[in-house]
């Protein structure tokens, strides 16, 4: 009741569906499907629900046009009758049944008619010719299958016993013939490898007479080759007790010469040690000489200076005592201190002091004074002098309005189709661009503050000046951050402030590109926190007192060698930046660009090749030691090396020692030849200068 049930529900489904459809195929279509259910004598494919299910299968998976329903529906009822051929009585119908629908689905069998009865019938497992029929992807409509295919599998059949064997068999000459011009020559080439499959060779009388003739002559040459070998093995064994005895001799001279060396050595190493030791004595003697001379001289010309200020004091004393007025009788210089006092005091009571004069108390005067008021006194008119004068306005230049492309309230699309026919502009003109550019390009226009990552001389500068030139801005290399005032600026002592460069960019709109940035100090580098938030209404109280608001136009654009956390076997002496920094950042990785360095050396093909080579090699040499490689070539070092060779500066010897060689350890520098030789064939133009590379490497080996 259940199938029954199901049988139904999909009948009429199909049904509706077509009922659906307003093509005059479809119309057509559920006329004959109307006909069929309500007709069983004149169905031809039995169970009536089978038929609903395909056409159903037809029209939602096959991808095919309601124009073909017919004519595919046509088809399938041909497939139908070669399938199944006393019906629903057929054995393994159900096998059979799901076979059959699976051929309607997309790309299956009937859309594309390519059912063959006779590559069929060679199946016993059916769902082996499925297997085969998946992988027929070409057009069918040249013959392919009735030519080539079917003949062959016929043929083929014969020659397998297990069926799975077959099947790979079929499968795989169907996809020779279908990628191969020339079928007929593969399937020639697929028969004659079956009939040597089986031990089928086409061998003629005049054949077989050669081939005893070849024997003959092999058993001669055998029989020659025995004799030879009689009296190699004999001389073998006459030269091996010679060489055994001259063994014994050469191995019993070494050991003596050995023991000799090793008392050889055994002096001089002595003498190395007591000549180190007397060379260490001798040094501390120097250096202890060379520091009493220098404390001596230091004692000696600071009792100079003192003496000389002594006499100093001694004058402005004296000339003090001349030019005081009458009354006052003792001026006392005080001890050694920091600051000098001068004393002046009235004469004692019993001194007779001048008519008219008043007394007067003993007054200090000191050079140390807490404020410009305390030495001046009262006096207002002299005292605001010194009082600290407010920084003068930065109005040396005018603010900037927003670049275009910077500007948010165009579309990006548009802003950044802009900059990419600046770009194409620019590479019209001879430019060179590295293949992340417009990734960092993009990051920047967003405000995104990239942080560029990536080794010494791949153009990570080079690409922000480009990135400047696009945007029609100013870029200014703060360079690394080691005290906050690099950032911030200070006060000067006379009340005014010294302005960083840091500063000019945030208020006037430029693009700040802090290079070196995991080289700072990363205490400092955190206050960089406040300028990285990106609000496009954000302002800042620098240290002058001034509230100074973000330029829509300023960017942060940080570099570095490493990834943000520490040094590494390379860079060996970098910080690790705060983390709060490094989320304010979008790291984008900057490795070497080969394209780059190919229109950099493009007059000289053969330069390129090795510079190519040669990285390989430092890369292989990474990737085994699990460490980054010493002495890697730089996009720097193409731009020099042409720059040699444009103007023949240095000729090839001078550029691979200079560039290549020297500096770097022969364990490290036999690696990477031994790596090149490996693939050299991929890069046969750079075989002159391998060819010299590999000629100095084994002078260095000495």
């Amino acid at each position: 009741m259940l199938a029954k049930n199901a049988n139904d529900d999909v009948v009429n489904e199909t049904e509706r569906m077509l009922r659906t459809h307003y093509s005059a195929d479809a119309r057509e279509l559920l006329n004959k499907f109307l006909y069929y259910k309500n007709n069983p004598d004149g169905r031809i494919i039995e169970p009536f629900s089978l038929y609903a299910t395909v056409l159903n299968i037809l029209i939602t998976s096959s991808a095919v046009a309601p124009e073909r329903y017919s004519d595919m529906m046509s088809y399938g009822e041909k497939v139908y009758s070669k399938m199944f051929p006393y019906e629903e009585k057929t054995p393994g119908f159900e096998e059979l049944s799901t076979i059959y629908m699976e051929m309607y689905n997309k790309d299956g069998i009937i859309p594309r008619k390519i059912f063959d009865e006779n590559i069929y019938d060679l199946f016993s497992d059916k769902f082996n010719f499925m297997k085969w029929a998946k992988n027929i992807t070409t057009y069918t409509g040249d013959g392919l299958i009735e030519s080539f295919i079917k003949p062959y599998a016929v043929e083929a059949r014969g020659y397998f016993l297990d069926e799975d064997c077959f099947t790979a068999n079929i499968i795989d000459v169907s996809r020779k013939l279908q990628n191969n011009a020339d079928r007929q020559a593969v399937y020639d080439d697929e028969i004659e490898k079956l009939h040597r499959m089986s031990g089928i060779y086409d061998v003629n009388e005049a054949a077989l007479l050669d081939a005893v003739r070849k024997i003959q002559m092999a058993q001669v040459l055998h029989d020659r080759v025995v004799e030879l070998v009689k009296v190699v093995e004999e001389r073998v064994n006459i030269l091996d007790s010679t060489s055994r005895s001259s063994v014994r001799e050469v191995k019993t001279l070494c050991e003596d010469e050995v023991k000799k060396a090793k008392y050889e050595l055994g002096i001089i190493d002595d003498k190395l040690k007591k000549a180190y030791d007397d060379c260490i004595a001798e040094q501390k003697q120097v250096v202890l000489y060379e520091k009493k001379k220098l404390i001596d001289d230091t004692f000696a010309e600071a009792e100079e200076r003192l003496s000389a200020l002594k006499q100093a004091a001694e004058k402005v004393i004296n000339t003090v005592k001349l030019e005081m007025p009458e009354g006052i009788t003792q001026v006392e210089l005080t001890g050694v201190q920091r600051t000098a006092d001068i004393r002046v005091s009235a004469p004692a009571a019993e001194k007779q002091v001048v008519s008219g004069a008043a007394p007067r108390q003993s007054v200090v005067y000191s050079d140390y004074v807490s404020t410009a008021a305390d030495y001046i006194g009262n006096n207002g008119d002299y005292a605001k002098v010194y009082d600290v004068q407010p920084a003068a306005p930065d109005n040396d230049i005018e603010i900037p309005e927003i670049k275009p492309l910077l500007d948010e309230e165009k579309k990006f699309t548009e802003r950044y189709q802009e900059a990419m026919d600046k770009k194409a502009y620019m590479i019209a003109m001879g430019e060179h661009f590295h293949y992340m550019f417009d990734d960092v390009l993009t990051a920047v226009m967003e405000n995104a503050n990239p942080y560029l990552i990536g080794p010494s001389g791949c153009g990570k500068t080079y690409m922000v000046s480009q990135i400047a030139r696009i945007l029609d801005m100013d870029y200014i290399d703060i360079g690394y951050i080691n005290e906050e005032y690099d950032i911030l600026g200070f006060c000067t002592a006379d009340g005014g402030y010294s302005r960083p460069n840091f500063y000019r960019c945030y208020k006037y709109g430029k693009i700040a590109f802090c290079d070196e940035l995991d080289n700072g100090n990363s205490r400092a580098t955190v206050k960089l926190n406040s300028f990285l938030s990106n609000l496009m209404d954000a302002s800042y109280n620098f240290p002058n007192g001034e509230n100074v608001k973000r330029h829509p136009n300023f960017r942060i654009i940080g570099a570095g060698n490493t990834d943000g956390n520490g040094a590494d076997s390379n860079y060996n002496s970098r910080e690790k930046i705060e983390e709060s920094v490094q989320q304010r950042f979008t790291p984008i990785y900057i490795g070497y660009d080969n394209e780059v360095e190919k229109r950099i050396l493009v007059d000289y093909p053969d330069w390129y090749s090795f510079l190519v080579l040669f990285r390989k090699a430092t890369d292989e040499w990474s990737r085994k030691n699990y460490g980054d490689a010493p002495g890697i070539i730089t996009t720097r070092d193409a731009t020099r090396i042409k720059k040699y060779l444009d103007n023949k500066s240095f000729d090839m010897n001078k550029i691979l020692d200079y560039e290549f060689i020297q500096t770097k350890d022969i364990t490290y520098l036999a690696f990477i030849e031994d790596y090149m030789k490996q693939i050299l064939k991929d890069h046969e133009n750079a075989m002159d200068i391998f060819r010299a590379f590999s000629e100095k490497i084994d002078l260095k080996r000495g």
